[in-house]
């Protein structure tokens, strides 16, 4: 039984019916304040227990008898007594946190869906670059906007990649993969007000195909390491990164937005179901706005350990909590979904296995959404 927790979505969601001590870098013009929204935790976890409220039964193993057989007689001796120099432990180096910040934000892409003819209002979200080949990894509910490219015609919707700070238009994006189970479980998410959800499932990977300017792309693009470590601590220290668009318009998420990072610890930790550990949240920073979904959770190595997915309620930045999916659970999602893992993933031609999606699962999932928006 999936224990799920009711999350605000923290997508700048524009379209379709329209403390933590912490360390913080803006860029400019950042802003500083949002409006609440709410949630339900039904599944706690400590330090060292992760609580659910589904009772487990223990398991037991059957064991048989074997014979042992005793040992041939030897000759005793006396072993001499060696004694080991005690070598102190060496401190674990303080993490350079400036530099792991520069470094993540160079693998982080402000993800705009626009409307031709500006119809419709754009919509931000957050991508990090996990492959030197320009795959990308951000939320279903970011990326379930490419499943709608050819809404009302060809090239309805069109989204890019952008990069820096304030954004600028980069790359050029297609979908290589989105969980079947989040289109099927959220198919009515876009004629929502306030969509909600608990972040289950709520991943996809796109991939840069070119770049906007027709230039040459290069031959490997900056990206962060994914990292599907299960043993994450509470109050371990993380960077957030993303581009929020809490308090902008649709012409300033255009022209002004601007690349968001802020240093905070891991409060708690939370399961949908089996114990693991599958949500991580952190304190509310200026990171907690709409558009920081798919954002960077990075730890203390450079690695990309979370993605940013939902939101608790807050009438200020500071009083909202983040919360993240883990790579691991995104890891064992994947091979549920498609019977192979990130290491398999990863092996395959990205623009090969988009192509095979595209024609295969992808029109499914389009008339999923396209059905219910025209109802």
């Amino acid at each position: 039984m999936f224990i799920k927790t009711v999350i605000s979505f923290i997508l700048a969601h524009l379209m379709f019916l329209g403390g933590t001590n912490t360390k913080v870098y803006v860029a400019p013009e950042e802003p500083i304040s949002i409006q609440a929204t709410t949630t339900n935790t039904i599944a706690i976890a400590t330090s060292s227990i992760i609580k659910t409220i589904k009772d487990t039964k223990p398991t037991t193993t059957e064991t048989k008898k074997t014979t042992v057989k005793k040992p041939a007689e030897v000759q005793k001796t006396t072993p001499e007594v060696v004694v080991q120099p005690q070598i102190p432990k060496a401190p674990e180096p303080t993490p350079d946190f400036e530099a792991i910040n520069t470094f993540a934000r160079k693998a982080t892409v402000n993800i705009l869906c626009t409307t031709k003819g500006g119809e419709l209002n754009p919509i931000s979200g957050t991508g990090a670059i996990v492959e030197p080949n320009g795959l990308i990894l951000t939320n279903a509910h970011v990326a379930q906007y490419l499943l709608l490219k050819d809404y009302r015609e060809k090239d309805f919707i069109q989204c890019v990649a952008r990069t820096g700070s304030p954004a600028y238009p980069t790359y050029n994006l297609e979908l290589v993969y989105i969980s079947p189970t989040w289109v099927a479980n959220n198919k009515t998410e876009l004629k929502e007000q306030n969509p909600k959800g608990t972040g289950e499932d709520d991943f996809a990977f796109l991939r840069i195909t070119k770049m906007i300017d027709n230039s040459n792309l290069p031959e490997q693009l900056p990206f962060i390491t994914m990292n599907v470590r299960e043993n994450i601590e509470i109050n371990e220290p993380v960077i957030l990164v993303s581009y929020p668009a809490g308090f902008l318009g649709g012409l300033s998420i255009l022209q002004n937005l601007n690349i968001t990072s802020s240093i905070t610890n891991i409060q708690d930790v939370y399961t949908f179901k089996d114990g693991t550990i599958d949500i991580i949240s952190v304190g509310g920073t200026i990171v907690s706005q709409k558009g920081s979904s798919g954002g960077l959770v990075v730890d203390k190595k450079a690695t990309l350990i979370g993605v940013i997915s939902t939101s608790s309620d807050g009438d200020t930045t500071s009083q909202r909590g983040l919360n993240a999916i883990t790579l691991a659970y995104i890891n064992r999602d994947l091979q549920r979904e498609l019977k192979i893992n990130f290491a398999q993933f990863l092996s395959q031609d990205p623009g090969d296995f988009a192509k095979m999606f595209a024609s295969t699962t992808a029109p499914e999932l389009t008339k999923l959404i396209t059905d219910e928006l025209n109802k």
